[in-house]
């Protein structure tokens, strides 16, 4: 028999909810969640989700840029990034050249926050409603024909579930961790306790980890040659 060809699997809230509820024996095999218990698991799944935007995760680094202005320092970013990895100015020529992070102390005690010149280095001030990048310096004018920009890596946050028939914005390989940790995540909200239980919280534990460790950037290691006389 041929292979399906196809790489878009996927599973909605209602799912991954339906999935977890009954791994933890709240539902039956084949029964679905009422409306009460679908939305208590999906206030959880939510807040477990941007739990986990604090991890590095290699799959949401994202790519964005903004339009400089003359004599503009602070711009806000949209969509609003949770952390920014890295950020380049890009000239009127299209040639990047790499920024240096401040933090928000250096940017304050610049004596000048006002200088012009080429950009060099920015501040990322990530508030409650609002992300902003600060640029140091400050163009003094743009080409209004090739506007020079600031070209951004960054952690975008994850998407948030508004309706139980939302794909879960995860990537397809971390589903069983999303399921499983979830699982253990409603344990206390369902009251539900024992060996079963704590074998569901021991696996979400290894999956979690197995995701972290999983999604991170390939490196290479050099270890000097010993010679021996």
């Amino acid at each position: 028999m041929a292979t399906s060809s196809s790489i878009d699997f996927s599973l909605t809230a209602r799912q991954l909810i339906t999935s977890s509820l009954r791994l933890i024996n709240v539902i039956a095999e084949h029964e679905d969640p009422s409306q009460e218990q679908a939305n208590r698991a999906q206030r959880q799944l939510n807040m477990m989700l941007k739990g986990w935007m604090r991890y590095e995760q290699l799959w949401r680094l994202t790519e964005g840029y903004v339009l400089l202005n003359a004599n503009v320092a602070g711009y806000s970013l949209t969509p609003r990034p949770y952390r920014i990895h890295d950020i380049r100015f890009r000239n009127s020529s299209s040639n990047d050249t790499m920024m240096t992070a401040m933090s928000r102390d250096e940017y304050m005690q610049l004596p000048s926050r006002t200088l012009t010149g080429t950009p060099t280095q920015w501040w990322f001030d990530p508030q409650r409603d609002t992300d902003s990048v600060y640029v140091w310096p400050v163009l003094s004018a743009i080409n209004s024909t090739t506007p020079e920009r600031l070209q951004i890596t960054y952690q975008r946050r994850f998407e948030d579930i508004d309706s139980l028939d939302n794909d879960i914005d995860i990537a397809q390989q971390y589903y069983e961790c999303v399921e499983y940790n979830l699982a253990g995540r409603l344990c206390d909200s369902f009251g539900r306790s024992g060996a079963h239980i704590d074998r569901i919280i021991a696996r979400a534990e290894v999956l979690r980890n197995e995701m972290l460790d999983d999604d991170r950037a390939d490196f290479v290691q050099f270890v000097p040659e010993t010679r021996y006389a």
